[in-house]
């Protein structure tokens, strides 16, 4: 009776064991836990957390069949971060520019890079699939966020002092620019900020950092003088103005030249090419040239100015501080540029089947055109700077079907540079058709016709040899 007591309570405990060892291995094979056909709540309904930050992201399997998985994490993240509400400080840099909705528009696309890269150390909580799609749920503390946060930011204020630090200790006569250079690289360490105050103890005083090196760099150029002879240059519309001419950079306070400042050209219009901005040499001269003018008002007030975009080049700065240190009150100084207009001589010689038509068709046209880009036109070949050559004639094809006729016709046009009879330029065109009941009025078409494909296919060509071409 004993043994058989033993061996129940043998069979009992191996019955336990046998179970509890079932259980754990349908469990991790995911046979005895929840039904996985059966949508979990935070997919039917998204998460909501005092505490967490939540992302879920989804995939359409049958769409995505390879890169499914990556696609739900690249939405889980997004949608994450667009939890993460993103502020701009009554004393942040920002503030300044509340008004400009170009910077608006930069800030609110930058900002989600920078977030972006402030978030790490999330969690996936659980993802469910069935055969069609996939979910995937993320979620990240906003305490540990925010604490993260504070490091990186108190690390770049380090940064950023240090780079400060190191300007104080050059001397701005004989090193300006490299001054200036460590003051920008002192913000890029800040431009994930830009939407705070920054406040940090500078120099023995609380300060908002990022506005007091933006303030720093505007006070240094405010000390810088640039000067040119330049009074008045004169040229023509898409033509070069052969000889350079130069602009000097002085510190306002010492009778010193400052090497290495790079200057720039700014028209009060923007069709102008003045090629790549000019850098000072040691003994602080820039020395210009206009590649071309290309802007048809008679008068230009065209400034020298520092160039701050070439200056912060170098640095990898975003969109958004890029554009707030070029919007900086640059030094500069004004010259008048008086623009001629191209001079014109056109011959013209139009006919329909063999004859002189008593009204151009194409010239008139062109004429239009070329005035609207700054050309006139003269009548005296001699006073010309180029002279434009239009041939066009019309051929009969006789009948093409029933009583419509058909016409065709070819043009060739040139330009020639009158002061040393040269052409510069030649195309044509050929058979273009025409369709009436009558040659004169299909040879007319055929010109409507001809007159369509000389606006596509041969005018932006032609245009650019007669304004923008070097002769």
């Amino acid at each position: 009776m004993q043994i058989l007591k033993v061996k129940t309570k043998f069979f009992l405990l191996l019955s336990i064991l046998s179970f509890f060892f079932l259980s754990c291995s349908t469990q991790k094979n995911g046979i005895n836990r929840k039904d996985r056909s059966i949508q979990p709540n935070w997919v039917q309904q998204r998460p909501v957390s005092a505490a967490y930050y939540v992302g879920v992201g989804y995939a359409n399997k049958t769409l995505n069949p390879i890169d499914f998985q990556e696609l739900a994490k690249k939405k889980a993240l997004t949608d994450m971060i667009s939890e993460i509400k993103v502020t701009i400080s009554s004393n942040s840099i920002l503030s300044r520019y509340q008004n400009n909705s170009n910077l608006n528009q930069i800030y609110a696309s930058d900002i989600k890079v920078n977030t972006s890269a402030m978030v790490e150390d999330f969690e996936v909580v659980d993802s469910w699939e069935n055969k069609t799609d996939f979910y995937i749920y993320y979620k990240l503390s906003k305490e540990e966020f925010e604490a993260a946060k504070k490091r990186k930011l108190s690390a770049a204020i380090e940064q950023s002092i240090n780079y400060l630090d190191n300007a104080e200790k050059l001397s701005l006569k004989e090193n300006f620019m490299q001054i200036v250079r460590l003051r920008v690289k002192a913000l890029s360490a800040l431009q994930n900020y830009l939407n705070e105050d920054v406040a940090t103890i500078y120099k023995g005083e609380q300060v908002y950092l990022v506005n007091e090196i933006v303030n720093q760099i505007q006070n240094q150029l405010y000390k810088l003088q640039v000067r040119t002879d330049v009074v008045e240059l004169k040229g023509k519309i898409g033509k070069p103005i052969i000889n350079p001419f130069t602009a000097s950079v002085k510190l306002n306070a010492e009778n010193l030249f400052v090497p290495f400042v790079p200057l720039t050209l700014k028209a009060n219009q923007t069709k102008f090419d003045y090629g790549s901005s000019a850098e000072t040499d040691q003994n602080g001269i820039a020395t210009f040239s206009l590649n071309k003018i290309l802007a048809k008002d008679p008068i230009q007030q065209v400034k020298i100015m520092v160039d701050i975009a070439t200056i912060i080049k170098t640095d990898s700065l975003n969109n958004l501080l890029k554009n707030i240190l070029t919007n900086i009150d640059a030094p500069s100084t004004n010259f008048r540029l008086v623009v001629e207009p191209v001079k014109i001589y056109m011959n013209s010689n139009e006919k329909i089947l063999d004859k002189t038509m008593a009204f151009n068709i194409i010239e008139p046209q062109l004429k239009r055109k070329l005035v609207e880009s700054g050309c006139n036109f003269v009548t005296d070949r001699k006073n010309a700077d180029y002279e434009v050559k239009i041939i066009a004639n019309t051929l009969d094809l006789g009948v093409m079907w029933g009583k419509m006729l058909q016409a065709n016709i070819n043009m060739d046009i040139s330009i020639v540079e009158v002061r040393n009879d040269h052409e510069i330029y030649k195309d044509a065109l050929k058979d273009i058709k025409g369709f009436q009941l009558t040659p004169e009025n299909a040879s007319k078409d055929a010109y409507n016709n001809l007159l369509s494909n000389f606006w596509e296919k041969v005018y932006p060509n032609f245009l650019n040899e007669l304004l923008l071409a070097d002769h």
